[in-house]
């Protein structure tokens, strides 16, 4: 009797057990009350999580002082967001996309020196063997105009991927032939969105990502956009599709932002990042989460192990300093509305 008394008081006395915010990303991430004190004293958490094969995946959190409007403002003007010493140039594609949304990409030297020489199964650019061919015909064609002739090449190349992108999908992009063997992105992007199990808690928005464009969610608003990046000691090129959703589901981030690399030309195969908004406590701090799964071309071989460290070493370093740099921005007030594109998103 007295002991049921006991029990009873403790179980009445006991402070409530700490809610977890981050439950959204379980199982792929578990954060403890020690992580939630240390966001909330005003530090970062970076860490690296278990991947699969060729993958590297990283996790990153920060507390912000801004709610989901001001996220998906500053994610429409993409341009203005991830300005940083990573980011050499970047511009959005129209809907529909145009060659001229490309008039700010600019192969260096070094670049086009590669795609001039490029042969299957020997390029230093990630190329299908058609690539090659169409952009050594344009250089050898054009003879001491050869680089601009080049460019302009290179950029239609990426609007044909790009539109073949939107109209069939990730399927439909064509193989990276640049080594030994052909690798598919779209089937390693796949993979990526399997393995990133903590999607299935917004339903339908993992066979979304994976099935665009045939897979169509009306409240997801989505645009793409190029960039050339600093990647270790290179710069490398990409196009990502950008997802936008929000989510008024208990346990759901307020924002999530899924962006899907659709292609690249150096190091990765196929990258998927996730960005949420997690709504804090009443009064308390909102927090930023970065989650990104890579796959890698530089893993395998006989020092893959090696070179899977230095590679997670620099990744988790980076994820860091990229997401207090995306917090400062956020919290620095409204993007400039007189730079802005349209500001109800497409969706292409």
């Amino acid at each position: 009797m007295v002991g049921g008394l006991l029990l009873a008081l403790q179980t009445v006395l006991s402070p409530p057990a700490s809610v977890d915010l981050f439950a959204f990303f379980r199982p792929s991430v578990v954060m403890t009350d020690d992580d939630r004190r240390q966001l909330d004293r005003g530090a970062s958490i970076a860490r690296i999580l278990p991947g699969q094969d060729q993958e590297v995946a990283v996790f990153a959190a920060v507390a912000v002082d801004i709610d989901g409007d001001r996220l998906v403002q500053w994610m429409r003007r993409i341009e203005e967001l991830k300005k940083s010493s990573y980011v050499l140039a970047i511009g959005r594609f129209s809907d529909p996309p145009r060659i001229e949304d490309l008039a700010g990409l600019a192969l260096d030297d070094e670049e086009l020196s590669a795609a001039r020489q490029c042969r299957p199964g020997d390029c230093a650019l990630k190329l299908s063997e058609a690539e090659m061919r169409e952009l050594g015909r344009a250089a050898d064609e054009a003879r001491a105009g050869w680089k601009p002739a080049l460019q302009q090449a290179f950029r239609q190349m990426i609007l044909r991927r790009v539109r073949t992108y939107l109209a069939q999908g990730q399927s439909a992009l064509g193989p990276y032939e640049n080594g030994e063997r052909p690798v598919f992105p779209g089937a390693r992007l796949t993979a990526l969105v399997g393995h990133a199990t903590f999607l299935d808690h917004l339903p339908g928005f993992a066979a979304y990502l994976d099935d665009y464009p045939r897979l169509h969610m009306p409240s997801v608003e989505s645009f793409l956009y190029w960039s050339k990046e600093r990647l270790a000691s290179r710069a490398t090129i990409g196009v990502t599709h950008v997802s936008i959703v929000r989510s008024t589901a208990p346990g759901a981030p307020d924002v999530l932002v899924a962006g899907k690399q659709i292609f690249t030309t150096r190091y990765v195969n196929a990258s998927l990042g996730v960005t949420a908004l997690i709504r804090g406590e009443p009064g308390h701090h909102a927090y930023l989460a970065y989650l990104n799964r890579s796959d890698v071309d530089v893993l395998g071989g006989t020092f893959g192990g090696i070179v899977r460290w230095f590679v997670q070493r620099r990744v988790k370093a980076e994820a860091a300093d990229v997401l207090v740099g995306l917090k400062h921005r956020l919290e620095s007030g409204q993007p400039d509305p007189r730079q802005s594109r349209d500001g109800s998103g497409s969706r292409p």
